[in-house]
Formats: structure tokens, C-alpha cells, sequence
């Protein structure tokens, strides 16, 4: 386990762990060090520098080197950890120490020296010390205790490069708008500002804590800084979802067989008419010209001209002329007479600036400005007998015409 940690720290580093250990005089660093080179994977090599304690180890893909400093300078440096005692000894870290740390962007611990690192006391300094530097914090007894924890938490502490969430299939096709979709975005963006460090992915997993979308897994690639979090839907709300986008009541496998079976035979109308609206909704008309299956075909039929003799072929298939009608209907209620009508025209038109569609739906005489309309353009729809003329006048157009124009009165 250790060598995969120390692994995943040089590829985060181009496999050389260089980390700086700082803290106040008194306070166990160099103690850190020596007790920490205990958890290199294989025998490290540790050195006096000016009164600074060093260790070094290499190993056949990457080097780890961890170093007592006593200046503040860490641009030479990956990470770094903050050694400070639970008060009984040593001194605090100079203000110039945590202000290093803090504006040089590297990844650092904190880990409070005591030989009592499971008391209220060091519990009580691990959030102190948490807060005060925005980091995670450890008690630890560097004497004689387990620092293995350390190269881990150094690691969870590297940023997050990429985050990756997977969502189910069916979810991937629903519109930005959908009320799940919505609802996922909205958690995501409400974790995701939180979420500096590997240690903090788990708050994705929170933000879905509660609701109908939960996290399945949640996996870290500590050696890219990236995670992956997979989300899935808990049971009935597929359906539920279907339903609301369909706008009818699809609860099983049943219903939905059911359904796609009539969609389809609505999809194949669809299909075959789409261009033709197109048309007419852009140019004002559109057709829809015959499928195989509709051509009925004659019988041949023999004939002579003159001398020549020949065979006739006839066809005929439905064809769909759609035209766009602009019909325009108006309604001019009276407001009154006087002062007394134009002030309520004037409220009208004011309330017409302020709010359109409040102005369509004021009822009037027990209906809305909206359903007057409305009924004035259905009055104006053609007639059963015009629409048969009609018809026929276009088969004729449309089979006898030469290009010409002509004009039909109804």
C-alpha cells in the first residue's frame, strides 16, 4: 500500500517527492523526519544540514526527499507539512511560516506532535488548526507513533484535475430544463466550488445524500488528480420521468410497450408530412409527394394513332398540398362612454406595456380578450362545400395545368 502511495505522489510531482517540513523551534520536526523516513519503502538515507534533519530514499521510477527547513521558501519543494505540538512544549509557528504556506499554493498538512494524540485536547487543536489554515490537521505522537498516514493525507491533499460525472443513460437524453436534470446540475454546482483536493470528492457523495438521484460509486485516480462520480436513479422514478416528458400515465413495462406501439404510428405520419409543414410554415406552402405503397397502378392499355401503335401506363397516388392561411381576427370591446371609456382604454393599453399576456387573459364580459379572438378565427374557417371545391380546383390545377395562372372564385 505504501509503495502505491509514494508511487501516486511522483506522478503527481514527475517522480520527484520533494516535501519541506515546517514549524515552530521545539516543536518535533526533525523528529517528524527521522520517524516518517520509517515508512519509505526501503532503507532511507538520513543527514544533519546546518542543525536541519534530511532523509532521502530513491527507488527505480521515483525519488522522495523530506526535509526540515527553516526558511520560508518552497518553490523548490511539492508539498509540505506543518509540525507543531499540542501546547505542552515547543513554540508556535511564526506568522511568516503559515503565510508561506498559504500564498505558495503547495499541498500541506498539519500535524499536531503529542504523546496523547487520541485526547480531547489534540481534538480540540486538530479543528483549530484545520480552520485557522484551511487544511487538514493530524494528532500524532512523532516519537514513537505511525506516521504512515502522512504521505496518504499528502497526497489527498494534491488538487483535483478533472471531475467526471455519469449519469444514467436515460437521464444523458432529458433537456437541460427537465426537473432531474435541473436538480443534478444544481447539486453539482453547489458541490463543486468545495471540491479543492482529492480528500474533498466525498462532497460530491454528499450533495446526493437526499432525493431520487444517488451516488453509486465514487472513485479517485490519486495518481491523475482525477474523480469519478456515478450517479444512478432510484427505483419508479424512470417511469415517474417518462411519464411527466410524455404527458401521459406510463408505470410499467406494460404501458410503456404500449405507448412506443401508437408512437410509433404517429412517428411514421410525422415523418412523412415534417417537410411539408417545413415548407409551408417558411414559404407559405409545402407538399408531400406519394409513398411506394400508395401508387395504384393500372392495367396497361393498348392504343393506336394512325399507324403507330403503343402502350399506356397510368398511375395515380394521393398527393398533399398543405398552405399556410394567415387569418386575422380582432375584437373592439366597449369600454364606456366619455372620460369614463378613455380611461379604461388607457388602462388597457398601459396594461398591454406592462404585462401582455395578463391583458389577454382579462375577462370581459364573463370571457377573455384571448378566447375572442379565438373565436373569431374559427369563424372564419372555410366551409365544408368550399373546401370540396377547392380541392377539386387544385387536381385540376395540378393535373391539367400549363403553367399558366389561373383564378378561382368560390
Amino acid at each position: 500500500m505504501i509503495n502505491e502511495v509514494y508511487a501516486d505522489l511522483a506522478a503527481r510531482t514527475g517522480g520527484k517527492v520533494n516535501i519541506a517540513v515546517m514549524g515552530g523551534a521545539g516543536a518535533g520536526k526533525s523528529t517528524f523526519v527521522r520517524r516518517f523516513a520509517q515508512t519509505f519503502p526501503q532503507r532511507a538515507e538520513i543527514s544533519e544540514e546546518e542543525n536541519c534533519t534530511a532523509a532521502e530514499w530513491t527507488g527505480e521510477n521515483c525519488s522522495v526527499s523530506v526535509r526540515e527547513i527553516k526558511e520560508n521558501d518552497l518553490s523548490a519543494y511539492s508539498c509540505a507539512v506543518l509540525v507543531v505540538s499540542d501546547g505542552s512544549f515547543g513554540k508556535e509557528p511564526a506568522e511568516g511560516v503559515l503565510r508561506a504556506l498559504s500564498e505558495s499554493g503547495k499541498p500541506y498538512i498539519v500535524v499536531i506532535n503529542s504523546s496523547a494524540p487520541g485526547g480531547e485536547s489534540c481534538a480540540a487543536h486538530q479543528t483549530e488548526w484545520a480552520e485557522k489554515c484551511g487544511c487538514a490537521a493530524f494528532s500524532a505522537d512523532c516519537e514513537g507513533g505511525d506516521l504512515s498516514f502522512a504521505a496518504q493525507e499528502l497526497l489527498l491533499s494534491f488538487p483535483v484535475c478533472s471531475a467526471e460525472i455519469y449519469l444514467p443513460d436515460w437521464i444523458c437524453v432529458l433537456p437541460e430544463t427537465s426537473r432531474v436534470v435541473s436538480d443534478i446540475l444544481q447539486r453539482v454546482r453547489g458541490a463543486a466550488p468545495s471540491v479543492h483536493c482529492l480528500r474533498d470528492a466525498a462532497r460530491l457523495e454528499e450533495a446526493f445524500a437526499e432525493g431520487d438521484i444517488f451516488c453509486s460509486s465514487l472513485e479517485t485516480d490519486a495518481a491523475r488528480g482525477s474523480v469519478r462520480c456515478t450517479l444512478e436513479a432510484k427505483s419508479g422514478l424512470f417511469y415517474r420521468v417518462l411519464s411527466e416528458e410524455c404527458g401521459a400515465e406510463i408505470t410499467d413495462d406494460l404501458r410503456l410497450m404500449a405507448y412506443v406501439s401508437e408512437l410509433g404510428g404517429a412517428k411514421a405520419f410525422y415523418d412523412r408530412f415534417r417537410n411539408a409543414f417545413a415548407e409551408a410554415e417558411e414559404v407559405g406552402y409545402g407538399i408531400a409527394g406519394p409513398a411506394d405503397s400508395d401508387l395504384v397502378l393500372a392495367a396497361p392499355e393498348l392504343f393506336r394513332r394512325g399507324t403507330r401503335c403503343g402502350v399506356k401506363l397510368k398511375a395515380d397516388a394521393p398527393t398533399y398540398h398543405i398552405i399556410r392561411v394567415d387569418v386575422h381576427s380582432e375584437v373592439s370591446p366597449v369600454t364606456g362612454e366619455g372620460a369614463r371609456g378613455e380611461e379604461i382604454a388607457k388602462g388597457v393599453m398601459e396594461s398591454y406595456e406592462k404585462d401582455a399576456e395578463a391583458l389577454w387573459n382579462t375577462d370581459m364580459f364573463g370571457r377573455t380578450f384571448k378566447d375572442m379572438v379565438r373565436s373569431g378565427l374559427h369563424e372564419k374557417m372555410m366551409p365544408e362545400d368550399a373546401c370540396g371545391k377547392l380541392r377539386r380546383a387544385l387536381t385540376r390545377i395540378v393535373n391539367e395545368g400549363k403553367g399558366g395562372v389561373i383564378c378561382i372564385l368560390l
